[in-house]
């Protein structure tokens, strides 16, 4: 910019010309310094990349694909860390670059004496632990951009939790997905129903604490080199008669080890609703095989199936899925 600089009138005029300058580049500096690269780990430095506000009953991948954390709307690229439950725990996967973390809630003392209604981050058969669900919330929502999955031990856990989620979400912003999950039907293998309530599970949280994504499941037990069964027709119809009239969005956690030879009755169930996803899980010593991903893989959409798996496998997964 060529400013005159002659006279009184060229000092003034200098002077605003200066101060134009001075602006635009301070404009510049602004711009380039809100805009992270993408593909940097923000949260480690302490930044959090800001999207738009999003409701916590909103779609998992429209989410993460507005923080620029996916690239496209596929559950393969979603990333969990499971049981982050104590603070040490919590702090390890606040510190990681997944993207959405599973934690556990009981009620304290949880059928013992000394049982009160507060709603703890502990997986059975602990029934005491350093961090409350409220504390769990607080630095989960003030430190990360990840989103949120509670998985709900017992029907007693319910009500003082979701009550939490109320009075938490009046104080701050749970600008994220909030999945809550509890087992609520009797599934394969299991001897005796130890399921959550089914009916109080879903009447609770349309009463308390509606805006989210259900994640309603089977209890399944698995036991290497003895005969397993797997899904039935009658488990998912029965799941889907409790949850069709819902408005939720639904995803059904499904252990992967059973989910190939169920998958007629499993992909009948996601063929009834829109809304509808499944969340393949695997138990510690499951023996999951990268042909049976495969296969369901090639046989629903990206956006159909979430994959909660370990290591090695879900890498090897993960890598041959590219291919096709």
């Amino acid at each position: 910019m060529k400013c005159p600089s002659t006279g009184r009138k060229g000092v003034v005029i200098a002077v605003i010309c200066a101060m134009a300058v001075i602006c635009i580049a301070l404009t510049v500096t602004l711009t380039v310094n809100r805009k992270s690269p993408q593909g940097t780990k923000q949260e480690d430095q302490g930044l959090l990349e800001v999207g738009p506000p999003f409701s916590t009953g909103g779609d998992m991948l429209d989410y993460l694909f507005n923080l620029r954390r996916i690239d496209r709307k596929d559950g393969l690229l979603v990333s969990w860390y499971h049981a982050a439950n104590r603070k040490s725990e919590m702090e390890e996967a606040l510190k990681s670059d997944v993207m959405a973390l599973e934690a556990d809630v009981t009620v304290e003392a949880h059928n013992t004496p000394n049982e009160t209604d507060t709603p703890i981050m502990a997986h059975p058969p602990d029934i005491y632990s350093d961090n409350t669900l409220q504390e769990w919330l607080e630095a989960v929502l003030k430190s990360s951009n990840k989103a949120i999955k509670l998985d709900f031990k017992s029907i007693k856990a319910v009500g003082p939790s979701l009550d939490t989620l109320v009075k938490t979400s009046s104080q701050m912003n749970i600008d994220r997905p909030v999945w809550l999950n509890a087992d609520i039907l009797r599934g394969p293998n299991v001897p005796i129903n130890i399921a959550v309530n089914a009916s109080r599970f879903l009447s609770l949280i349309q009463e308390k604490f509606p805006n989210c994504t259900l994640s309603p499941g089977w209890s399944t037990l698995y036991l290497p080199f003895f005969p397993n069964k797997t899904y039935t027709q009658k488990m998912v119809e029965d799941m889907h008669s409790l949850v069709e009239n819902l408005p939720q969005r639904i995803t059904f956690p499904i252990r992967a080890v059973m989910a190939r030879p169920a998958w007629p009755h499993l992909s009948w169930l996601l063929s009834q609703s829109d809304r509808y996803s499944l969340t393949l899980w695997q138990g510690k010593t499951d023996p999951v095989t990268v042909d049976d991903l495969l296969f369901i893989r090639k046989n629903s959409q990206p956006e159909q199936i979430y994959y909660d798996l370990f290591e090695p496998v879900l890498t090897q997964f993960r890598d041959l899925a590219c291919e096709y």
